[in-house]
């Protein structure tokens, strides 16, 4: 028998890996370190206004002092995190991934870890009762980590979407399920047998407020949201139906893109490095938007990029705490039809699209 546990375990492995055009540029595994600035000027004024939520916010929770505060240095797929503040285990909106496989990976630049909090808030605030399931964020130290190319720096994080039972819209508890394009997953038990299948819907209102959160937090510098093409489409029409703020909308629209991995089961969120950082040995990948240009530049600073590190070395570090497609499906052992079939639907928005978009090409 192949129970859920096995399921969720291999869907980590292989969807929830970061691959190309996630690690850094596209089509980028591995990063290398450039030299940093010599300044550490302060962070720049809020240039995005935080959206209000439709219900009273309740209080993040307190975070514990901090000795230092938080230095990530070098890139999202070749760096380190000093001083990171630790994910608290759970809070008003929000919960640690009980289930991951990296249980020391909680730890986040300040600015990440509590722009996940304040997010979180918001949305138990417009929708009581829901909580944010949070998965790996980075090692203590930062540093490669298992099943991702990225998550190095303390800047990258991945958070899963919101669900309901799609017979009775009651909300179901967030797991890594793959979202199809009619907006329906399925939480399979025994891979064997579909008896214990369960049909999931993807919740939009719960989920874009997560988003809306996150895009207009003027404290949070959202470099990428990584999530596949189709799921980024579905928030779209909500928000616009919805009549969600407009520069929420816009800014969403700017930050998502759907890299190799498709992504169809949480996003990846990635931050920029503080000005702070930048003076540490903090380097970005690309794009740098205007904004952010904009922002650096009232500071005296410009971005450094952190240049692509290729070759087969580059490339067997990564594939070495990584899971490929094919290995992933391998590990799953004997399935039922359904779930091949599944996985056969999955291969046809698995690759990496090219929407000609500004921001993602």
């Amino acid at each position: 028998m192949r129970s859920l546990s096995i399921w969720a375990g291999i869907c980590a492995l292989f969807v929830g890996g970061c691959g190309p055009g996630c690690g850094s540029q596209a089509g980028d595994r591995a990063e290398a370190t450039v030299p940093p600035p010599a300044v550490a000027p302060k962070s720049a004024p809020p240039s995005i206004p935080a959206a209000t939520p439709i219900e009273e916010t309740p209080p993040a929770p307190a975070l514990e002092p901090k000795r230092a505060p938080s230095t990530s240095i070098g890139s999202p797929s070749n760096g380190r995190l000093e001083s990171g503040e630790a994910l608290p285990p759970e809070g008003p909106g929000f919960l640690r991934n009980p289930k991951s496989p990296n249980a020391e990976a909680v730890y986040g630049t300040n600015e990440m870890i509590a722009g996940l909090v304040r997010a979180a808030a918001k949305v138990h605030g417009r929708h009581p009762g829901s909580r944010v399931v949070i998965n790996d964020v980075g090692m203590p130290g930062g540093g490669p980590i298992y099943h991702h190319g990225s998550h190095q720096a303390g800047r990258d994080v991945d958070v899963l979407f919101f669900y309901r039972y799609a017979k009775t819209g009651e909300p179901f508890d967030s797991k890594g399920i793959p979202i199809e394009p009619d907006g329906t997953g399925d939480d399979y038990g025994d891979l064997t047998d579909p008896k214990d299948d369960v049909k999931v819907r993807f919740d939009a209102p719960r989920t874009w407020a997560l988003m809306e959160a996150l895009v207009t937090d003027p404290e949070l510098d959202i470099q990428r949201i990584f999530i596949v093409e189709h799921v980024r489409t579905m928030l779209l029409d909500y928000a616009t139906k919805s009549k969600a703020p407009a520069a929420a909308i816009e800014r969403f629209s700017d930050v998502t893109c759907q890299p190799s991995t498709p992504h169809d089961d949480h996003f990846h969120m990635r931050i920029y490095c503080s000005a702070e950082d930048i003076a540490a040995g903090c380097e970005d990948a690309q794009p740098i938007y205007p904004w952010q240009r904009e922002r650096l530049a009232s500071l005296g600073l410009e971005p450094v990029i952190a240049k692509p590190r290729r070759g087969p070395k580059a490339r067997a570090e990564v594939e070495a705490r990584t899971v490929s497609q094919e290995e992933a499906v391998a590990e799953m052992g004997p399935m039922h039809p359904r779930v091949r079939a599944f996985l056969k639907r999955q291969e046809t928005w698995s690759k990496q699209p090219h929407p000609g978009r500004r921001y993602c090409k």
